[in-house]
This record gives structure tokens, sequence and C-alpha cells, in this order.
């Protein structure tokens, strides 16, 4: 992994832990009310509490919910949501998770990823190698050996979904009008290095195997090589035993190379992932609906995560990819509609949660949104025909959700109204 440093943890929601400006949770430890976890009397309480294994209660409840607190680096301590608690919380908390029933979460949450309350770790079963010697995947039917298919084996992740994942336990696909502006590379970037840990696969910590880059800095380029090289160092291997690594940045360009083509991700300048023309050919063809809604939204981010290997010269080869589309705020879409979906609830400064499909494949209904500043939590869901309203009405049901529905060639109806903003129990004065 590269650097760590932590950004302003006020410019965003802190993963799990609610840490945006001016919408601070309050958590009760040893009799104390908290809300700036960053102080550093706070963190010295934390610290005696990650000692005592000491439970912190989230107080969006009159009797609390119970977190855990976890110790990120050398001496930073954070509260965070235990495991399988995303629902205990009032809807209106930082700390709150829609149903799992809603997105593609509901698939794989039990199989392909594991949550152990008593120690807040979490484990992870891959879809694809991360090395030579691991057998491939089986592709499914119409993928043409794109091992990242989306009709994928629900006890284990694919690479989107494993992005999806990492996106959702960082908290960046939930919004409040707060956060508009507010979020940049440095703070994703470091709220996915910190979601990656306490993730671990076949037993080995997720975080070692991920590479996030780390905001370039002309100035401080030899040092952001000498990192970015000692974090590839292991890999420069070749023969059957050669590990892989995963890789989380943005995409910059696609260019040709001698050999071949280069993607070009942003903040990684001097060194790009080279791409055979099979692959690419595979990528364009899987992800040609990410790539025009890319070339359709020059504010917007596509993100890539790949795995890769590393030559003994220390060039990055991408061995599977995947592509994810993200707005100005780095929200994820999936469609233009999809996407005006999102501009009308961000032009409304309203506060949800955007829904990830993980491996659900494409024609399988979900919510887009679910709107938490409602009474009750209202998923949104867009449709392809009125057939389908029964089946979102269901989904709701069973989740205990309201429900929205626009179906796709009407006129999108009103936005669910929104409850008035008292939040007792939530906020701190």
């Amino acid at each position: 992994m590269t650097s760590t440093h932590s950004p302003n943890p006020g410019q965003t929601n802190g993963a799990d832990g609610g840490e945006h400006a001016g919408d601070r949770q309050t958590f009760e430890l040893y009799g104390r009310r908290i809300t700036h976890t960053n102080n550093p009397d706070v963190q010295q309480l934390l610290a005696a509490a990650h000692t005592d294994r000491v439970r912190p209660l989230c107080m969006c409840r009159p009797d609390g919910v119970a977190m855990y607190v976890a110790k990120i680096g050398a001496d930073k301590y954070v509260i965070k949501r235990m495991p399988d608690t995303g629902l205990e919380h009032t809807h209106r908390c930082g700390s709150y998770l829609p149903p799992e029933e809603l997105s593609g979460l509901g698939q794989v949450l039990g199989s392909a990823i594991t949550e152990e309350a008593d120690s807040g770790l979490t484990a992870i079963k891959l879809g694809f190698r991360m090395s030579k010697t691991e057998r491939a995947a089986p592709a499914a039917v119409g993928s043409e050996g794109v091992a990242d298919s989306v009709a994928a084996d629900p006890n284990r992740l694919t690479l989107r979904a494993v992005l999806h994942y990492l996106w959702q336990e960082a908290d960046l696909a939930t919004w409040s009008p707060g956060m508009a502006g507010k979020r940049n590379w440095r703070i994703v970037s470091w709220y996915l290095r910190r979601a990656a840990r306490g993730k671990f696969t076949k037993g080995k910590p997720l975080a070692t195997k991920l590479y996030v880059p780390e905001p370039f800095n002309r100035e401080k380029k030899t040092e952001i090589a000498a990192r970015r090289l000692s974090a590839w160092a292991p890999m420069q291997q070749h023969g059957a035993s050669q590990q892989f690594m995963m890789l989380i940045g943005e995409l910059k360009a696609i260019d040709p190379a001698r050999f071949g083509h280069k993607l070009v991700i942003r903040h990684l300048p001097d060194a790009p992932l080279m791409v055979d023309d099979t692959l690419l050919s595979r990528l364009n063809k899987r992800f040609g609906d990410e790539l025009e809604l890319w070339k359709s939204n020059e504010e917007g981010h596509l993100m890539v995560i790949a795995t890769f290997s590393v030559g003994r010269a220390g060039l990055a080869t991408a061995e599977e990819i995947s592509l994810v589309m993200t707005d100005r705020n780095w929200l994820p879409y999936e469609s233009l509609a999809d996407k005006l979906l999102l501009d009308t609830a961000l032009d409304a400064r309203r506060r949800f949660t955007k829904s990830l499909r993980y491996n659900l494949p494409p024609d399988k209904p979900m919510a887009s949104l679910v709107f938490t500043d409602t009474e009750t939590p209202t998923a949104a869901f867009m449709l392809h025909s009125d057939e389908d309203r029964d089946t979102a009405a269901q989904i709701a049901t069973d989740t205990g959700t309201e429900v929205w529905t626009w179906v796709r060639g009407e006129d999108m109806p009103p936005l669910p109204r929104p409850a008035p903003a008292s939040r007792s129990g939530q906020v701190s004065a």
C-alpha cells in the first residue's frame, strides 16, 4: 500500500463514523458523550476502550447501539459500526445501512463476505486470480473470457464487487448536502485504504494486496515513486509463483504503446498499466457503456479496479480489469437515467445512499437510491415496465421501506417528500 497520511476527516463522512462537517454522530463511552473523535483527549479515551474492549454506544437510539473501536495506523483510533448492525441505527444516522436486499450486497453477504461481530474482521472470497498458480474463475456465458463478468458466482466477489464493497465500506456511496464540493482524490483514496483494513482473503490482509495511488505532487514525485516501487517490489518475480496485486484508481486515458496499449491512471503518471490487444478488445466490449458514459461526462471519474503483475524491470501489466463510472462527487451510476435521478436528488439537496450492484446482472431489479431524509427509508426504483412495479413493491415490503418508482419512458415523478429537519438524538447541539 501507499502512504496513508490522514486527510481532514471533516471533509467527508468517515467510514462507519459519520464524521462529515456539521453532521457528527454522538457516542457515549465511559459515561461521557463524544462527538469529536479526533480530539486528543478523546483519542486517549478511545485507546483505553480499545485495550479494555469496551464498546461505545451510538446515541441515535435512546438506549444506544453498540459500536467498536478500531486502531488505524500507529496511534489513530476510530469508532466503527459493528457488523450486521446497519439496520439497528436510525435511518438518519451516519452508521445506518439500507437493507442489503435493496442492492447487490444481499446476494453476497454471508457467502462471499463473512463478517465477525466480535473482532470486527471480515473475510472475503474472490472470484478472480491473485497469482499465476490460481485456477482462473470460469467465465460466464457471453463474457468471452472476461473474468469480471457480472453473471458471477454469488459465493465469490468479482472485481467490480470488490470495488463496490470498498466504496460502500468507505461510505463513498452515502451522501448528504454538506459533502458538496468536499470530495477529492486525497479524501477518496485515504478512505478506500482505510476501508480495506480489517478485510482478509485466504487468511491474508486485503490491504497488503491493494495499491491505491496517493495524490500526485510534482515536487515530491521522487519519494512518491520510491514508495510505489517499495509496495510493488514483492511482486517483481517471474514463474508460476508470481503474485498479483489489485489497483484502484481513476482512468485518465487509454493510449497506444509500442506493443499493445497502456491505461494511464490519474495520480500515477509514471507507471501505466500495460494492456495487450486481446484484453483491450474485451474491455471495450464488456464495458462499452461505462466508456460511453465517461466520454459524455467531463466532470465525472471513471474508476478502474484491476489485478496486475510486475515484471523484473518494474513494468505493470494488467491481468483483469473492471470499470465503474462515478459522477463529480464520486457517486457511482450505471446509465444516463440513473445519473438523471442522482442529479435530481443532488440538486434538491437530499440525503441518500446510492445502491451498488456488486455481482447482480444488469437485468436484476434493485433500488437506485435509498432516501434517508424521509420519515421512513424510501427505496427509489427505476423500472423498465409497469410489470416491474410489483417486484419493486415486494422488495420494499420485505425490507420495511417505502417505495418510489419511475418507469423509463415516462416523466420522472416528484421525489419523495423529505421529513422535517429535526434529528433528535443524532446530531449534537
